[in-house]
């Protein structure tokens, strides 16, 4: 079987021992860079932040310190790079011809390498297009799920030793129906924002439990309207919808979900947002969280969690995690594995024609790992 002469692992990357031994039978040489010390990240994290009076985030800062010099040196006599977040500049590729194959452990890469030029050098690049469909989708739901039923105030109440069904029991408290702040989803109206993989998926969870489903993007799909998905603009499905979700693909135009979207939205509506921080206006939605006007679950933000902003707000009826979507032990040996698929394909040449494979659209420099 060919084997790459050196396979030369950029950013840190989650695959299982078995998996690693697939991938060093795959090359003669492979060289793994665990990049710089943590502390040593931590350090100049702060301090850019200070600067900048801005959160940033781990990958932005491991993009911003490798020079091209260095990023060269490291790659030097590879034909084979595995990267994430680290980019590939057109310097870099000029400099070494010897790279025949760039496997990214990620779905996102066109801000990362040139593809044109990639195309014109002769360099294969796959991703990874769809590891955390299922598993961001069903924390979309678990977010939604756990606000429209105040799973964390029940919880603290249990806890505390309030128990309101008792308190309805022994007649020590009757609330009035429009007092009770649990919902069902059943006949609920979902907009979900981005119809992409994920989107979908969602729509089908949506489905599952008997929701009314309105959807925006940038494309129609009529087979989901036949199954009842209603196609609105943005400002209908805000104004409209019980529970809001985003599923923007991060290339989207930043605050594209912008103050009168967010304003537009109904009082007790749920906002969620598992897909990207900079497609949205923070401020303005922090603004109705903070009057409790409207709820949110929240994945991502605009680079870090704005943690002070973040506690001041209700806590107990709006969820706050960080970038937990698409980390499940399901997704990382999934990923593990599409990774080691996109390298077998390229190896036995069982890849993508050089004309299909460069054709302008997100979904089309992959290699397919799954069949659906």
């Amino acid at each position: 079987m060919y084997k790459f002469n050196k396979i030369v692992i950029l950013d840190k990357i989650l695959i299982l021992p078995n998996q690693w031994k697939r991938l060093k039978e795959m090359t003669s040489e492979l060289v793994e860079f665990v990049g710089i010390d943590p502390d040593e990240i931590f350090k100049r994290m702060h301090e850019k932040m200070g600067i900048d009076q801005k959160p940033m985030c781990w990958t932005q800062l491991a993009q911003e310190e490798i020079t091209k010099e260095e990023l060269s040196n490291r790659i030097n006599g590879a034909d084979a790079i595995i990267t994430c977040w680290t980019a590939i500049p057109d310097d870099v590729i000029l400099k070494n011809e010897q790279i025949k194959y760039i496997g990214f452990w990620t779905n996102l890469s066109n801000h990362r390498i040139n593809y044109k030029l990639a195309k014109d050098r002769g360099i294969y690049i796959t991703t990874i297009p769809d590891y955390g469909t299922d598993s961001v989708a069903e924390l979309t739901f678990s977010g939604i799920l756990a606000i429209t039923r105040r799973l964390f105030r029940s919880h603290q109440d249990t806890l505390k030793g309030n128990w309101l069904y008792e308190y309805i029991k022994t007649g020590q408290h009757i609330p009035k129906v429009n007092e009770i702040s649990t919902h069902i989803l059943r006949e609920k109206k979902i907009g979900i924002v981005g119809f992409g993989r994920i989107g979908k998926r969602v729509a089908e969870i949506a489905l599952a439990f008997k929701m009314n489903i309105q959807y925006w993007s940038k494309n129609r799909y009529l087979e989901w309207e036949q199954k009842g998905a209603e196609f609105v603009n943005l400002e209908e499905l805000f104004r409209t919808s019980d529970i809001v979700t985003i599923h923007l693909s991060p290339y989207a135009p930043q605050k594209i979900i912008h103050e009168n979207l967010i304003k537009s939205l109904k009082d007790g509506a749920i906002f969620v947002n598992t897909s990207c921080g900079s497609i949205l206006d923070q401020r303005a939605l922090f603004e109705e969280l903070s009057s409790n006007r409207i709820y949110a679950f929240l994945d991502v933000y605009d680079s870090l969690p704005p943690r002070k902003m973040l506690k001041s707000i209700n806590t107990t009826d709006n969820i706050f995690t960080y970038r937990a979507g698409w980390y499940t032990q399901e997704a990382i040996v999934y990923k593990g594995e599409c990774l080691l698929k996109n390298i077998e394909n390229y190896i036995n040449g069982n890849y993508l024609s050089r004309e299909k494979h460069y054709l302008d659209d997100e979904d089309s420099f992959e290699l397919p790992c799954r069949k659906n």
